[in-house]
């Protein structure tokens, strides 16, 4: 079904039959990104946005742009980590290696206390940046898992198991949250290390960009650290370091070299013009399969997520966009976050430019947000019975219901934002502040109300489910 849909002609009816057939008949698992932009439905009502947001020049925001889909990458400047510890997994690509120029990072963050993650924005003091980032529930902008400032510069990181932090000094994340409000080039972030040798509380993997579109990645314990060359191919890493002097043994049992593994499939397997954020979030973040023959045929009924890039234990899934030269960073930078395990929830964009983050959509809201709405639907794909992060496996029949329906929400987020960005490129500063914004939260506010109606979906037989109608038409 994967080659039928991949290699299909343009024709609707043509792919439209292979995509219905193969959920109709519960064929193996086939991922939304290749299967859902040619699936209408009914579920989303087209007129909902343009009665909540008084878009500059409308007709120009509703034009069409074709997205490309292609799935097989030559070379691409691209790094991976993954950890044992907080088990995160995150990677990077530098402009050279992306469709336009501009680099991409990517976390999944695993944890199994502290339910909800967060998102937040913080507004910069005197001589610091205002920045957008991902947080546990309850904590502040001083700790800031993954984020993206309003010069362009991101960042993410992952614990690495066979490093130490100095007795004293900010945390991982910590230092992180103080990078985004000091850090505007790579070699800022470097001052920043050599300033806290000896006086951190770290031993972390970081990956950073900037605005020039370049990208880099250390390895940093308490005392030192050491940068890792990126060059114009693909590199792998495991989640124990391998270069710092200090490395120690890596931990027994990990599951991140399954994870390694399948990620350096995915990035090694990307479009041949290079990657995209889309494809970033369709298909690494979102992606639940430990090997390419279980996403060709995958069983429907109980599957083991623990060794897998999104699985039973992660509680949030970002990834960033930065720019290149030429590009004002507060209209073109963008950080995409999901807010639960990233194949059962849709990723929501953010800016570094908005002033503040939806209080619908914080962990801080009545039901818990997004997060609260995303978990509402993990309860039907795991087992709650003795937890919320016990059960390893999920229920591919559920969840393989779930992802086709939040592809479809996901793709009309892609496409209106896609059609929206040119329009705030032509505004003053001011202007595409509040457009964007507006858009945001509108978006925000819509994508929110059509995953709160899966769960009502989920239990009908597919047979007799209504279509659903895409929101850009």
């Amino acid at each position: 079904m994967w080659h039928l849909l991949r290699n299909a002609e343009n024709s609707p009816s043509q792919r439209e039959r292979a995509g219905l057939n193969f959920i109709q008949n519960h064929r193996p698992f086939l991922r939304p990104y290749q299967q859902q932009k040619n699936f209408e439905t009914s579920m989303i009502n087209s007129n909902w946005l343009d009665s909540a947001i008084d878009f500059q020049n409308l007709s120009a925001f509703r034009k069409h742009s074709k997205m490309s889909c292609i799935f097989i990458i030559s070379t691409a400047t691209v790094l991976f980590f993954s950890a044992h510890l907080c088990a995160s997994t995150v990677g990077i690509a530098t402009g050279k290696a992306t469709i336009d120029g501009r680099p991409l990072l990517f976390k999944n963050k695993d944890r199994t206390d502290n339910f909800p993650s967060d998102v937040n924005f913080y507004q910069a003091g005197s001589g610091e940046y205002s920045y957008v980032f991902q947080q546990n529930d309850g904590q502040d902008h001083t700790r800031a898992r993954m984020g993206l400032n309003s010069v362009g510069f991101g960042i993410v990181y992952t614990t690495s198991e066979n490093l130490a932090g100095a007795a004293s000094g900010p945390t991982g994340s910590e230092l992180c949250a103080v990078a985004l409000k000091s850090c505007s080039t790579l070699e800022h972030f470097r001052n920043l290390l050599d300033s806290t040798n000896g006086k951190r509380q770290v031993h972390e993997h970081y990956a950073v960009i900037d605005s020039s579109g370049a990208g880099a990645m250390f390895e940093v314990d308490g005392t030192t650290w050491v940068g890792i060359a990126i060059v114009d191919s693909i590199g792998t890493m495991a989640n124990t370091a391998k270069f710092h002097p200090s490395a120690g043994p890596p931990a027994s049992k990990s599951t991140s070299p399954d994870r390694e593994a399948r990620a350096e499939y995915l990035l090694t397997h990307g479009p041949e013009a290079g990657l995209d954020y889309q494809y970033f979030i369709e298909e690494i973040i979102k992606d639940y399969c430990r090997t390419q023959s279980d996403e060709n045929l995958m069983p429907v009924g109980q599957y083991y997520t623990n060794p897998v890039l999104s699985r039973f234990k992660t509680a949030a899934g970002g990834v960033i966009r930065g720019v290149k030269p030429g590009d004002d960073p507060l209209c073109t930078g963008i950080m995409w976050l999901g807010l639960s395990e990233p194949s059962l929830t849709v990723i929501l964009p953010f800016f570094s430019c908005t002033g503040e983050v939806p209080d619908f959509i914080r962990s801080s809201a009545a039901g818990q947000g997004m997060a609260g709405s995303s978990d509402r639907v993990r309860q039907m794909i795991y087992d709650y019975t003795y937890g919320r992060y016990v059960d390893f496996y999920a229920d591919t029949y559920t969840l393989e219901n779930v992802r086709y329906r939040t592809a479809i929400i996901q793709d009309s987020l892609f496409q209106s934002y896609e059609r929206s960005l040119p329009i705030w490129l032509t505004l003053t500063p001011e202007e595409a502040t509040v457009q964007m914004k507006n858009w945001m939260q509108g978006m925000h506010q819509w994508a929110k109300d059509q995953y709160d109606l899966i769960p009502a979906f989920i239990s009908v037989s597919r047979k007799s489910t209504p279509l659903i109608k895409n929101y850009v038409h």
